[in-house]
């Protein structure tokens, strides 16, 4: 679904995102400090910022090993409109207030993703099945 959602971008900045498929391909539990120790050991010049979600954010301190992690990363925040501010760095950018909940809701109820998700984002999550779509 990353893939799809760069479709969407100006080919300027797609050029400088990469997708990597690091997390799919390890087995057992995915934590984010293992994904970030490996792009530690690939990318050993590179210092690492982890992009949240006020709501992600708000839970940061029950995650696994949530201390060790922001010692190895810069946590950055997108500020969700009419969230309370965070303890960390924050960005407001404009953009619609809608959850993943709401989206899979919106899909579970048969609604209408035209207003939450780009064309690129729907088409994948219905030809993929993702949160219960057909």
């Amino acid at each position: 679904m990353c893939t799809a959602a760069l479709d969407d971008l100006p080919d300027a900045l797609q050029e400088k995102v990469s997708v990597l498929d690091l997390e799919v391909n390890r087995s057992g539990p995915t934590f984010t400090i293992d994904t970030i120790n490996q792009l530690r050991m690939i990318y050993p010049k590179d210092a690492f910022t982890l992009i949240l979600g006020s709501d992600a954010a708000s839970k940061l301190d029950q995650w696994y090993r949530a201390d060790a992690l922001q010692k190895i990363v810069e946590i950055l925040v997108v500020k969700r409109p009419g969230q309370a501010k965070s303890a960390f760095t924050e960005v407001e950018i404009s953009a619609l207030d809608i959850s993943a909940t709401q989206v899979r809701e919106a899909i579970s109820k048969g609604g209408d993703l035209t207003p939450m998700l780009s064309p690129s984002v729907r088409t994948y999550i219905k030809e993929n099945g993702l949160y219960g779509s057909k």
